[in-house]
């Protein structure tokens, strides 16, 4: 693998401007008087002060945060924390057969590091995982990075405006306390498996794990295994491991869309190139060799990927929703070999994009096949030696494979307890105090000052790759660390009105999408069925969350000075007047951006350079339209 690292000699050092000062309201400080030392303060203008932060999590978003701000925020230092044993995330823990990503391997990168030599359009996890690990190595994030150390829970201390932390070292047993004036959560929303409730699973006496725990070293020759689930994971393993198994039963609770790709113009996988595309030898010398020519096939692979976008067709009922399903539904009878009796056995009753399409080369033609029992009855019971359906039905195996999934990952996995003493993974879950994920941009929370999260609720846009996603975010954190840096703030948090306007924004937005038709989805709050609040989604396209996260709206935020004086909105102000209007109405528009609307290649990938000469200081920062 060859990940191109960034001249540093681009990387300015010049302070560029964060926009104009908030306008004050409210200051609450004490009145100096004439005898009082104003403006004696040693250090220059804007000049900083030094800064730690926190960040919890080495996947995609950790590692994105972590190059990022070292770049854009002066006399920072930082501690990556992440409890497994190597970096990557989802793609260090999914290592089952045939775990790959759906998104294109030249757009599923970090763009200010470009990988030349993906083997494949569609790459493998273990090659994702790898790559990874050389941005951390080509960045110099290894330094600052702890793997094996779990953050157990987090507190803001108001005394100091810190952040402590404890932290387990998972090698050695030691539990410790860190502190840091900002914390920065990137933990992964796909990490902490679900498992199924039914009857006496541990009595059974074959092997029994998680399609995110797999164990490298079962054989699964000429074994009987069950299959429980057909979610991603479902779909991509079970055709994986059809040909060397003597017989699967595949148990599934509810119906799903095959999808093809989900760009058109973008390479379909197939059952004999499940990554699309093999790259030559040539293919893979000309995008090394020949910079001007990566950068270009880059470019017309992400518009191609960006472009594409059409949020209408999310709409419930709409005119592009049904000629979706069309679609899909033609696309799956193709590859049932014309069997509409099957295609009724496997058609959902919900809309298309009410949970997540997944492309699933060799899984429709697998179940049809003859080592496959596809069974829709539920599981009430593990026997020693199988699985009862509800039927009654008992069916013996040797190994059981829990492809079901993960938990609602839209919460903090630890208690995080802000400065109104409420520990966040408790009143963002439903039936607490809150009862939802309440976020302000999908980046910050209201009564927590100095916190971040990077790709969780309401972060996902239409249309983006979740690394893009993550150096947007990325790029807001560093800029409101700036501003509290350079202007001698100690804590810094969105108001407790910007906050709710934005979760009235975000249900308008969603109030006639497909996710509130009748599936039961991730994308849901609890991942409930039926109508219920989209945690997942931003408002918008990634090109429209791209403009809105470039410019922060100072007036939203309460800035503490370091010797106490508040200055913008009473945090505790819980409304509005009645007659105010909504922030956001005339800001927000239609979740489109201008750039949406245009064919300029270079307008629209203006974030593509060629190796070696990206600004990581700047990149993101100011858009060119």
């Amino acid at each position: 693998m060859t990940v191109i690292s960034q001249d540093s000699s681009k990387l300015s050092s010049l302070i560029d401007s964060d926009g104009s000062d908030i306008d004050v309201e409210g200051v609450q400080s004490a009145v100096t008087t004439p005898d009082e030392d104003i403006g004696t303060n040693a250090a220059p203008l804007l000049a900083g002060r030094p800064i730690k932060a926190i960040i919890v999590g080495a996947g995609i978003g950790g590692i994105a945060t972590a190059v990022l701000l070292s770049h854009k925020v002066d006399d920072l230092t930082y501690t990556l924390y992440d409890r497994n044993s190597k970096v990557g995330g989802t793609w260090a823990e999914n290592t089952y057969p045939g775990v790959r990503c759906d998104v294109p391997s030249h757009v599923y990168q970090l763009t200010f590091a470009p990988n030349t030599q993906w083997s494949e359009y569609y790459s493998e996890g273990s090659e994702i995982q790898r790559y990874y690990a050389g941005v951390v190595d080509d960045f110099g994030v290894s330094p600052s990075l702890r793997l094996s150390h779990e953050v157990l829970s987090a507190r803001w201390i108001a005394e100091t405006s810190e952040w402590e932390v404890q932290v387990k070292n998972l090698s050695t047993g030691e539990v410790f306390s860190d502190r840091a004036n900002f914390l920065i959560s990137a933990p992964g929303r796909v990490n902490e498996p679900f498992y199924p409730d039914f009857e006496n699973l541990e009595k059974f006496k074959g092997r029994v794990l998680h399609t995110s725990r797999w164990d490298s070293s079962l054989d699964l020759n000429n074994k009987r295994v069950a299959v429980i689930g057909n979610g991603a994971s479902g779909q991509q393993i079970l055709p994986n491991i059809v040909s060397r198994v003597a017989h699967i039963d595949h148990y599934v609770r509810s119906k799903t869309y095959v999808s093809p790709t989900f760009r058109k113009g973008l390479l379909e996988a197939s059952v004999d190139i499940p990554g699309g595309l093999v790259y030559s030898a040539e293919e893979k010398r000309t995008f090394r060799e020949n910079p001007a020519a990566y950068l270009a096939y880059r470019k017309n692979l992400d518009k191609q990927h960006y472009g594409a976008v059409n949020n209408r067709n999310s709409k419930l009922g709409s005119e592009g929703n049904t000629k979706l399903r069309e679609s899909l539904l033609s696309t799956m009878l193709d590859r049932l070999h014309g069997d509409k009796e099957w295609l009724a056995r496997l058609t959902p009753d919900y809309a298309p994009g009410c949970k997540r399409l997944t492309p699933a080369p060799g899984y429709l033609e697998a179940i049809v096949g003859p080592k496959v029992e596809f069974i829709d009855d539920k599981i009430v019971r593990a026997t020693e030696h199988g699985l009862q359906t509800g039927d009654g039905n008992i069916r013996n195996v040797d190994v059981i494979i829990l492809a079901t999934g993960f938990r609602d990952g839209f919460y903090p996995r630890f208690p995080t307890i802000n400065q109104t003493g409420d520990d966040l993974s408790k009143i963002w879950r439903p039936g607490g105090k809150v009862g939802y994920p309440e976020t302000y941009m999908g980046v910050m929370a209201p009564d927590t000052p100095n916190y971040f999260f990077v790709l969780q609720a309401q972060g996902n846009a239409f249309g983006g790759s979740v690394p893009y996603q993550c150096e947007i975010s990325a790029t807001y954190i560093a800029k409101v660390i700036r501003k509290a840096q350079r202007h001698r703030y100690a804590t810094v948090s969105p108001t407790v009105a910007a906050a709710r306007e934005f979760s009235e924004v975000v249900d308008r937005y969603f109030e006639d999408s497909v996710v509130n038709d009748g599936c039961r989805s991730y994308f849901k709050l609890g991942g409930g069925t039926g109508k219920a609040r989209n945690v997942i989604g931003y408002p918008g396209t990634t090109r429209h969350r791209l403009e809105v996260l470039s410019d922060p709206r100072w007036e939203d935020f309460v800035f503490e000075t370091l010797d106490g004086a508040r200055l913008g909105a009473d945090p505790q102000e819980k409304t509005a007047p009645p007659t105010a209007p909504n922030r956001f109405h005339s800001f927000w528009a239609d979740g489109r951006s201008a750039l949406d609307e245009t064919n300029d290649l270079d307008a629209v990938t203006y974030y593509l350079k060629e190796a070696g000469q990206a600004d990581l200081r700047h990149l993101h920062e100011d858009l060119t339209m």
